[in-house]
């Protein structure tokens, strides 16, 4: 009896460590998402600034399935005495990633003038700005994209 009772809380004790690993694991940014970040700082660097790269990564549940997904946006890369190198005429790089249970799944990237978030009934919704070209607009202008955040991907909308 004791056997058994010790063999059962060794299962429930190595479960509980699987778990607590996978999240962990899931709340770390995705590992590509950290060498764009070390990048885009040392090209600031090279360019004679100081990189201030703290407010890029966000962590959020985008796709309301109960596991951390992230944001990169590099809008919120500060380069002291220089420009920005994730920035261009056409706007800042954008990254989503979606945690999959085992692995990160980049879902968007892009150059973005802005976005922002709402919600619909059921669906979250990612309403995003970009230059013109995209759309056959001159590059000046702009255009204007909205995507359904699912489970697994990006849905454009119109």
């Amino acid at each position: 009896m004791t056997h058994r009772l010790l063999r059962r809380a060794t299962l429930v004790l190595a479960a509980a460590a699987m778990t607590s690993t996978v999240a962990a694991h899931a709340e770390d940014s995705p590992e590509e998402m950290a060498e764009t970040v070390a990048e885009a700082a040392d090209r600031c660097r090279k360019m004679g600034g100081t990189p201030e790269t703290a407010k890029i990564l966000r962590s959020d549940d985008l796709n309301r399935d109960g596991r951390p997904d992230w944001i990169a946006d590099y809008s919120k890369l500060v380069c002291k005495n220089g420009g920005n190198p994730a920035c261009n005429p056409n706007g800042c790089l954008m990254q989503l990633y979606y945690w999959s249970g085992d692995d990160w799944d980049k879902v968007f990237e892009d150059f973005v003038k802005g976005y922002k978030f709402s919600t619909s009934g059921p669906s979250r919704l990612m309403h995003v700005t970009t230059y013109g070209a995209p759309c056959n607009r001159p590059a000046n202008e702009t255009c204007n994209y909205t995507y359904r955040l699912d489970k697994e991907a990006l849905t454009p909308m119109r």
